[in-house]
């Protein structure tokens, strides 16, 4: 094998969050490394689930780094990532001679399943990582689950390393029998050095947003933001910043996203007296402004592996209350329940009431912000940099056939461990 060491990347679209990865990786000394992009979704249309108002991203996906569309069997780039989308391409450009490992994230569609044949028939290791929990397999039948218990064994240890995105993510894992030697933490990244710069350059444009949101200087500002769908559960937010006004008049919601829901939600909104207001799509450009104009987030999804918009938010200072049906909470995860944020029971109206009552404290809310920072830095994009490079260490020596101590790469943040109160 050369000195450098072949990284291939088989993904369905360009994202805000990969994009900046693929760019750090690319600069590594001694790493080359190629994404094979299966569809150019949100490029142009932007995420589909966000609804009519979704644009194309406005922030750079692409730069920095080796990349190449793939065509579908039509013969052209598909414009949306679906199930059944399938490259033939992949049968020619993975090869030995092409890549030492290729990573991919799923077996969600069909190129994926392509890519781990020709990995195990061609004998290139496979690195893998998902934000699967088990809570988030409870949304499946009874009898899907039967099936997955049988088969996901089989499929997941498919892949010679999995990267773990967080704790219950690697307890799906290890339900599923993937033993902890191919297990290295790692996790879903987010450009925290693009929040911070856009937050620091544009002060004054936070200061006019927060104004636009408050009813004054007191006014105590819970953010929602995602797509307006079922599983978000954006009605729980709405309904419990409704009974928390009513016990402090300074709390108010802003809600930002797009969806099927969005008449409904406009609806339930024109019968309260602003307590809650929609602000529909906002941009990747512009959202670090949105969180840092916001003192709180709230995330109440009841189906969600792993909700980036909590690290981003994070990102931004603004410390999260999380519904416990989310994937990232626990002991060394992204929220650490009376730590850095909150979290409550999904489906408890009350409960997430009593928790938004509790952080409007304005002492809270600054312990948390600060601590919400610290986690995220520990979390952020050189940690998952920094997890490819050990597997890629213990590939090379698996190579070399013999054995080798695979030293801790030098990142800049650490993941650290705080105990976390049962919430």
């Amino acid at each position: 094998m050369s000195d450098t060491f072949r990284l291939g990347v088989v993904f369905t679209h360009p994202t805000q969050h990969h994009g900046p990865l693929w760019r750090k990786l690319s600069e590594q000394p001694g790493l080359s490394l190629k994404v094979l992009y299966l569809s150019d979704e949100n490029q142009g249309s932007g995420d589909r689930d966000l609804g009519s108002s979704s644009q194309g991203w406005d922030v750079d996906l692409l730069s920095g780094y080796e990349h190449e569309y793939l065509t579908d069997l039509s013969g052209t780039v598909p414009s949306q990532q679906k199930k059944s989308m399938l490259s033939p391409g992949l049968i020619s450009r993975l090869t030995r001679g092409n890549f030492d490992a290729i990573f991919m994230q799923s077996f969600v569609n069909y190129s994926y399943r392509l890519t781990a044949l020709l990995c195990k028939l061609r004998g290139i290791p496979l690195i893998m990582q998902n934000d699967a929990t088990i809570m988030s397999d409870g949304r499946y039948s009874r009898s899907r689950r039967v099936v997955m218990s049988m088969v996901y064994p089989w499929m997941l240890n498919l892949a010679d390393y999995w990267l773990s995105c967080g704790d219950h993510n690697e307890i799906h894992l290890r339900h599923y029998g993937v033993s902890d030697e191919k297990i290295v933490r790692g996790c879903h990244p987010v450009d925290g050095e693009r929040f911070e710069q856009s937050i620091a350059q544009n002060q004054n444009e936070i200061l006019q947003i927060r104004q636009k949101l408050a009813w004054d200087a007191d006014t105590v500002i819970y953010g929602f933001a995602g797509k307006y769908i079922d599983r978000k559960n954006p009605f729980e937010f709405i309904e419990a910043i409704a009974k928390a006004h009513q016990r402090d008049p300074r709390i108010r919601g802003v809600m930002i996203g797009g969806g099927d829901l969005e008449s409904e939600i406009n609806k339930r909104l024109a019968t309260l007296n602003g307590e809650v207001i929609n602000l529909g799509f906002v941009n990747q450009a512009k959202i670090p402004l949105y969180y840092a104009a916001m003192d709180v987030f709230v995330v109440t999804s009841w189906v969600d592996p792993h909700p980036l918009v909590v690290s981003e938010a994070m990102a931004s200072g603004t410390p999260p209350i999380l519904s416990d049906r989310c994937g990232n909470w626990g002991y060394s995860d992204t929220v650490r329940h009376r730590y850095n944020g909150l979290v409550y029971p999904c489906g408890d109206a009350d409960a997430l009431v009593s928790t938004m009552l509790e952080i409007a404290d304005s002492d809270t809310r600054k312990r948390y912000s600060e601590r919400s920072k610290e986690v995220f830095y520990g979390q952020d994009l050189y940690f998952e940099v920094d997890a490819f490079l050990e597997v890629i260490e213990r590939i090379k020596c698996n190579n070399r056939e013999i054995t080798c101590e695979v030293s801790t790469p030098v990142s800049q943040g650490a993941a650290n461990t705080v105990p976390l109160k049962s919430p």
